[in-house]
């Protein structure tokens, strides 16, 4: 059953929760035109990626300003399906500002030796960090996966996001493996493409704590919209 946030951490939860992707302006405000009961409703945190929204921090705060919810950062970078610059530095000068509205924050692994600075802020103030790994044409090798999870925990990180594209039904069964024996580190795992709707489903049942939808249009392959998702994630 999805759980409501207990905490400020989302990290702590119980249970499987659903995550909405918001990527345009015009999306992001519906949200937060919401009330609150809708907003809950519909997701369990809302994902802001500053790289599509490419926004100026003063323009972001004024329009989530009064919005109590739980906010996930991201700036993406391209060789992982963003927008953002490659350079390090620059995506953490994208999140940085806007940590004391953030729940979490997602950086991939990566970038991690270069973003220790962001990581430690983030720490401070209590914020979780996700170290993320996609791969939007297969899914690597069991080592693989299991290598970026121990990157993840040396780095000093709070979990690790592991996304990739499912080209058979050995792929699911091996990131189900992935979540039977998950290690220190709590993980969000997920398939994209033709199995990647059922495996999201079948993952979050099976640990995965961060589930992603997306809210407006998605944006990756495989994904529900989030409020379905949310409801789907209390009815399995």
């Amino acid at each position: 059953m999805a759980q409501h946030l207990s905490s400020r951490n989302p990290l702590l939860a119980n249970g499987p929760l659903a995550v909405g992707v918001v990527s345009t302006l015009p999306v992001l405000e519906q949200f937060v035109g919401l009330s609150p009961k809708e907003r809950s409703e519909t997701c369990d945190l809302v994902e802001l990626r500053l790289d599509e929204l490419n926004l100026p921090t003063a323009e972001l705060e004024a329009v989530i300003d009064g919005c109590e919810f739980p906010f996930l950062l991201t700036a993406r970078h391209p060789a992982e399906g963003g927008k953002a610059p490659e350079d390090p530095t620059a995506r953490a000068a994208m999140i940085e500002p806007l940590l004391s509205r953030a729940a979490l924050i997602d950086i991939e692994l990566r970038s991690a030796a270069g973003m220790t600075q962001l990581i430690q802020q983030a720490h401070h103030l209590g914020v979780g960090v996700i170290g993320s790994f996609h791969d939007f044409s297969a899914t690597p090798a069991e080592h693989v996966l299991r290598g970026a999870a121990e990157f993840a925990q040396q780095a000093g990180l709070d979990a690790v996001k592991i996304a990739t594209f499912l080209n058979q039904s050995e792929d699911l069964a091996l990131l189900l493996r992935i979540l039977a024996d998950p290690g220190r580190l709590r993980h969000s795992v997920m398939g994209m493409g033709p199995l990647g709707r059922v495996s999201r489903l079948v993952l979050a049942k099976c640990g995965s704590l961060l589930n992603y939808g997306y809210l407006g249009e998605s944006n990756a392959p495989g994904q529900w919209p989030v409020a379905k998702l949310k409801k789907l994630l209390t009815e399995i």
